[in-house]
């Protein structure tokens, strides 16, 4: 038996098959021409009769030389070429080579057959004529065909001329044009789906505003056992910094005690409507007062970003008030009477 170091192309091609067994190489040999499966299979009757001994000791060679060339193995069509050529020659490498750039091009558009047809015709229907025709060579010709019936008629004509002549493309092209009409159908996707959440939102805010708290609560808590990323959506826009103007005098000194952090009060009334401020101020003594306006007029100007962090603490802690059936948090226009 020869080694596989003192090997032809097409011997070690033989070999490799041999190893494979009969199913894999029975799939690879369909994409060869007569002349190379006749070579290989004449091979392969010659690695066949070899013992069991020998077959060992090849694949044994084979993985030798693998681990050898392990540090210099790299990926790319040039590297798939270069093994393919080695092996079948270089006519049959290109044509092999071919066939599974096309096969990858015609995978990198299939995600299209899951697009509704409206979907897709206004995802397509304004780029160029040629590109058009290059995405329809690759789709289902009935999808192809009402996208080419929604164009205007020059352009449906030209974008028809244009798949005719359609020759002698770059499949990498096409795989980069499937990538790209899909990242844009992906972020379609998204903001349609935000903008269904965000009007589905309003509605239920728009029904919320009309319950009871007993309602209220009950339905909050429903949601947020089933859906918590919509819970915290609506607990963000029903509970808010603004609503401690709605607390009655008692329910504010509770807040007031319950925060127990003059600087937190301080930062959170920086750039506040002087009705809130006023709520702060009137349901503490005056010293106190006095040192939270002192003390909001020695920071300056400070971060947005810092004055929400600091609302949505003391926001946090007149929810759990509410929950607690402590305060009751009334919304704006509600009428209650002491």
């Amino acid at each position: 038996m020869k080694s596989i170091f003192d090997m032809t192309g097409t011997e070690k091609a033989a070999a490799l098959l041999v190893i494979l067994g009969a199913e894999i190489a029975a799939e690879i040999m369909k994409h060869l021409d007569e002349e190379s499966i006749e070579k290989l299979s004449k091979e392969m009757i010659k690695m066949q009769s070899l013992p069991p001994e020998e077959k060992e000791e090849l694949i044994g060679e084979f993985i030798i030389e693998l681990k050898r060339n392990s540090k210099n193995l790299y990926g790319g069509k040039n590297r798939a070429k270069r093994l393919l050529s080695d092996t079948f020659g270089e006519e049959m490498a290109e044509e092999l080579i071919k066939k599974i750039e096309n096969r990858d091009a015609e995978s990198a558009f299939k995600f299209i057959e899951n697009i509704p047809d409206g979907d897709f015709i206004n995802l397509i229907k304004d780029e160029p004529p040629q590109v058009i025709a290059l995405i329809m060579k690759y789709i289902d010709p009935k999808k192809g065909g009402k996208l080419l019936k929604s164009l205007d008629t020059k352009v449906a004509k030209d974008v028809a001329l244009r798949l005719a002549k359609l020759k002698g493309h770059s499949a990498e092209a096409a795989v980069a044009v499937a990538r790209a009409i899909k990242k844009r159908y992906n972020e379609y996707k998204k903001q349609s789906s935000d903008g269904l959440m965000a009007g589905g939102i309003d509605s239920l805010l728009s029904i919320i505003s009309h319950m009871s708290s007993e309602q209220e609560k009950k339905l909050l808590n429903n949601i947020d056992i089933s859906i918590p990323e919509i819970s915290r959506e609506l607990a963000e826009r029903i509970f808010t910094f603004e609503n401690v103007a709605n607390l009655t005098n008692v329910e504010m000194r509770i807040l007031i005690d319950e925060i127990n952090d003059d600087y937190l009060i301080a930062k959170a009334l920086k750039g506040a409507t002087d009705d809130i401020k006023f709520k702060f101020l009137r349901n503490m003594s005056q010293n106190r007062a006095t040192e939270i306006i002192n003390e909001m007029n020695l920071m300056g100007p400070v971060r947005l970003s810092e004055i929400e962090e600091c609302r949505a603490k003391i926001v946090d802690i007149m929810r759990y008030l509410e929950e607690n059936g402590v305060i009751t948090l009334k919304r704006d226009g509600e009428i209650y009477v002491e």
